[in-house]
C-alpha cells in the first residue's frame, strides 16, 4: 500500500497488537477503499471492530495519516 502524505486518511491500531506501532488502513467493507479521516470515523471504527471475528476489539485508536506516522493515535477507544 502506497501512503499518500498529502491525504489524511483514516488508521487504526489495536491494543493487543502493537499499540500505536502497528497500524491498519479503515476501508470501506464493499469497496475496500481506504476512507478520508473525518468526524464520522470513531463511530464507524465502533461498529465494524467492536467484537469482530470472535476476538476483543474493543481497546483501538484512530489517527489521520499525519499522526499516524508519528505513532499516534489521536483518539482511543479504551
Amino acid at each position: 500500500m502506497m501512503i499518500d502524505l498529502n491525504k489524511e486518511m483514516a488508521w487504526v491500531t489495536f491494543m493487543d497488537e502493537g499499540w500505536q506501532t502497528q497500524w491498519y488502513p479503515i476501508v470501506d467493507t464493499i469497496t475496500g477503499v481506504q476512507l478520508p479521516f473525518d468526524d464520522t470515523i470513531m463511530d464507524r471504527c465502533r461498529s465494524q471492530y467492536n467484537g469482530r471475528d470472535g476476538r476483543d476489539w474493543t481497546y483501538f485508536g484512530i489517527a489521520p495519516t499525519s499522526q499516524m506516522i508519528l505513532g499516534n493515535a489521536v483518539r482511543d477507544n479504551l
